[in-house]
């Protein structure tokens, strides 16, 4: 759920609620605004807005702000002429509809990167770096696209372990080690089955990274790192998972190519040789793309 709306749910005294009408109406404007200021705006007192805050389980009232701030920016940045739901309308030309999902599907990765922080990610490439092993879990869709961040990491050596059965990934988890960690793919975050496997997970100590929608729910609450995703699409009234799709692709190619540099010219020379082996005899003749065999990788 959105800050949003949990300001707009949550049950508030009146004076709360004259102050969550104030910000709510206010947006953007409260950004230079002192907690003194608000409340004699709203003829109320700055404790208030501290009470406010720890109702929304916020250590204090800058906490909430900044966070309110941050998602109200984001929501409000999420202008596009293409419905992320329904990107194309009937009886529209196929060359409109080709613009029309590539506009989405570069709008999906520019905000998917507007939402990256520094912390976050490093946090999560700290946490894989000291892994024997990725425990990865997601159900559905989500389940199929994780297939290629498995294969392109196994190309570097790092182990990658998907559990797809989903009659055993509660036991799965179970059986986790400490020293693995864990990554959660869940858009809703409110996912039972993903959600049992991560208190499973957490009663190992199994360190766990979470790939999730920009709301608070129980997935992003109960994981140690979460790297929140372009948050467009509704559960289920929609042409397809275009943007979601794009978003954790994105994201996973990401944290491939962090995890990557850690060693840089050791994976590049170890990725370059072996599909050097593999790979002889493949040849094409659009120069473009053929191999140079006297060039040493940099």
């Amino acid at each position: 759920m959105l800050i949003t709306e949990r300001l707009e749910r949550c049950d508030f005294s009146n004076s709360e609620r004259i102050i969550i009408d104030y910000i709510l109406e206010k947006k953007l404007e409260i950004a230079n605004m002192t907690a003194k200021a608000i409340a004699e705006a709203t003829y109320t007192s700055p404790s208030t807005l501290i009470r406010i805050a720890h109702k929304m389980n916020f250590d204090g009232w800058n906490e909430l702000k900044q966070a309110y701030l941050k998602e109200t920016e984001y929501l409000e940045s999420q202008v596009s002429d293409v419905d992320a739901n329904i990107p194309f309308k009937r009886n529209e030309t196929i060359m409109n509809i080709a613009q029309k999902i590539a506009v989405l599907e570069k709008e999906s990765i520019d905000n998917t990167l507007s939402l990256i922080t520094h912390d976050d990610l490093q946090k999560a490439i700290q946490i894989i770096r000291k892994s024997d092993c990725i425990h990865l879990f997601a159900v559905s869709n989500n389940l199929l696209i994780t297939q290629e961040f498995k294969h392109q990491m196994s190309r570097i050596k790092k182990r990658v372990e998907i559990h797809a059965l989903q009659s055993e990934i509660v036991f799965n988890a179970c059986l986790s080690e400490p020293t693995s960690c864990a990554l959660i793919v869940s858009y809703s975050g409110e996912t039972d089955i993903l959600n049992r496997c991560i208190r499973a997970l957490k009663a190992n100590s199994v360190p766990i990274i979470a790939i999730t929608n920009i709301g608070d729910n129980t997935t992003a609450r109960l994981s140690d790192c979460v790297l929140k995703i372009c948050t467009r699409e509704k559960l289920y009234s929609k042409i397809s998972t275009y943007s979601t799709d794009t978003a954790i692709v994105y994201l996973l190619n990401v944290i491939y190519s962090c995890v990557f540099a850690l060693n840089y010219d050791y994976n590049l020379n170890l990725k370059i040789e072996s599909s050097r082996m593999i790979e002889n005899g493949r040849f094409s003749t659009l120069n473009i793309i053929k191999e140079d065999e006297n060039e040493n990788p940099r």
